[in-house]
Formats: structure tokens, C-alpha cells, sequence
């Protein structure tokens, strides 16, 4: 049994999570538009998303580097 599951998904799957993740505020904000909140509305989720996507791959790397030099392989 892996003792750090949660590590493990994000080594192997941390770039698909960074653009699912990413693209919510922009899904979000078209959610949004459609129900007729302003038109800005998607243009702060284009840039909301690209600012999530932008922490999230940091987040990954990060991860990725201690998950290298800390977890015995």
C-alpha cells in the first residue's frame, strides 16, 4: 500500500490537474455570463484562470521536487 497516495497522483498526473483546475474560474465566469451576470465577467475568469494555472504548475514542481528528494524510491 502506497503511504502517500495524494503525492503520488499529483507527481504522475499533476499537468492534467494544473489545466482542469486552471480552466474553473473561466468555466465558471462563462456559467456565469450565461445566466446573465456582465460580459467582464469572462474576461476576469480568462484572467483568473491563467493565474490558477500559473499557481497550480508551481504547486506541482514543488511537489514534484520533495516527492524526489525525500520519498525513498
Amino acid at each position: 500500500m502506497d503511504p502517500y497516495p495524494t503525492i503520488k497522483l499529483i507527481v504522475e498526473r499533476g499537468n492534467l490537474l494544473a489545466i482542469v483546475i486552471g480552466l474553473l474560474p473561466l468555466v465558471g465566469a462563462l456559467v456565469l455570463a450565461a445566466f446573465g451576470i456582465h460580459w467582464l465577467v469572462v474576461i476576469a475568469g480568462a484572467v483568473a484562470s491563467a493565474v490558477v494555472y500559473f499557481l497550480m504548475r508551481s504547486y506541482v514542481e514543488l511537489v514534484r521536487v520533495m516527492a524526489d528528494m525525500l520519498i525513498p524510491k
